[in-house]
């Protein structure tokens, strides 16, 4: 077909899906998808950019289309990267890992990002995209892109002052940035302790229960579990027996009930607590709640923490529990069940 009547159709196409796309027949819609995919790559630019502005919100467009646009020049891009609800992470990635910064730093932009596609956006991006991730607050970011971020703090300011601003920063990568962060960074840092968010429990538990990778949590069936916690009644005098029982047969979901009813900590921060590469929040509850060294052992090898915690790490964690003070255990987990974090 010439170029000017795959510009005049590809524009009159658009103008009826605005108008009227709500009311296309399943059938109508993916031949009207047929014939943009085929047309639309040899219009002008100007036109596929009135394309891709007027798909970006659409919370149901042509699909072939808009992964067509959503592949084309970031000028064409970048609408549907930054707020098409009908991208997929699977999608994200695709473009993140075939597509230049140009893409990715548009697809940092996005209101939400998961775990997922900040993970390729850190690994493949350069320091701006970088920075444009840390600083989105609906980017959540797992241990692996926050160890990667934390070791650009050495050298570049920028990244590491929008780090330090984040509330989810994991206790690890304040340590790091304390030892390791240039002097702005390590100022800001003394500024964060110095005015502590006044948010409620849930947003302030990043700081050291931090909300870690879903993807690690969901083969473990937790409702199914519950039937554990009708034994824990006859168990609590022996409660150490009974937790290194359910770790010696890697009862992941039924360990995590467990320690939540016994320390009296929601069920969801328990969770993510026994997946962080942090393990101080565990330290303390297992001191608190009376486990011994044995089991705390155990623990480590049980769920996510096989695969997570290498040989140092367990090691590491095992120091710190046989360091730490049983009363001021209790009293860092009475403040955590009661809603404080300090």
């Amino acid at each position: 077909m010439a170029p000017e009547f795959c510009e005049r159709l590809a524009q009159a196409l658009s103008q009826l899906w605005r108008a009227g796309a709500d009311d296309l027949p399943e059938g109508d819609r993916e031949r009207f998808d047929a014939i943009l995919v085929r047309i639309v790559p040899t219009t002008t630019v100007g036109t596929r950019i009135e394309l891709s502005d007027s798909l970006a919100r659409s919370t149901t467009p042509p699909r072939g289309i808009l992964l067509v646009l959503a592949h084309d020049d970031i000028a064409i891009a970048g609408s549907i990267l930054r707020l098409s609800p009908a991208l997929c992470d699977d999608d994200l990635v695709d473009i993140a890992r075939r597509c230049g910064v140009g893409h990715m730093s548009a697809i940092a932009e996005r209101r939400e990002l998961s775990i997922r596609v900040t993970d390729v956006l850190v690994l493949r991006g350069d320091d701006r995209v970088r920075r444009v991730v840390v600083a989105n607050a609906g980017a959540h970011l797992s241990d692996k892109s926050f160890a990667r971020l934390s070791l650009q703090t050495r050298e570049d300011t920028e990244i590491g002052l929008v780090l330090v601003a984040r509330a989810d920063l994991p206790d690890l990568v304040v340590r790091f940035l304390e030892t390791n962060g240039t002097p702005e960074v390590r100022r800001a840092l003394i500024e964060r302790e110095s005015h502590p968010r006044d948010n409620p429990l849930t947003a302030q538990v990043a700081k050291s229960i931090r909300r870690a990778e879903d993807g690690w949590l969901e083969p473990y069936d937790f409702d199914e579990a519950r039937q554990i916690l009708s034994r824990l009644g006859e168990a609590r005098h022996q409660i150490d027996v009974f937790v290194r029982r359910l770790a010696q047969r890697d009862r992941f979901a039924e360990l995590v009930l467990v320690l939540a009813e016994m320390s009296g900590i929601p069920v969801d921060l328990v969770k993510h607590m026994m997946v962080s590469l942090d393990t101080d929040p565990f330290v303390k509850v297992a001191r608190a709640i009376g486990l011994k060294g044995e089991t705390v052992q155990e623990i480590l090898l049980v769920g996510p923490w096989l695969h997570r915690l290498d040989a140092r790490s367990r090691e590491a964690t095992m120091l710190a529990f046989q360091a730490t003070d049983v009363d001021d255990a209790r009293a860092r987990v009475r403040r955590w069940a009661g809603g404080e974090l300090h």
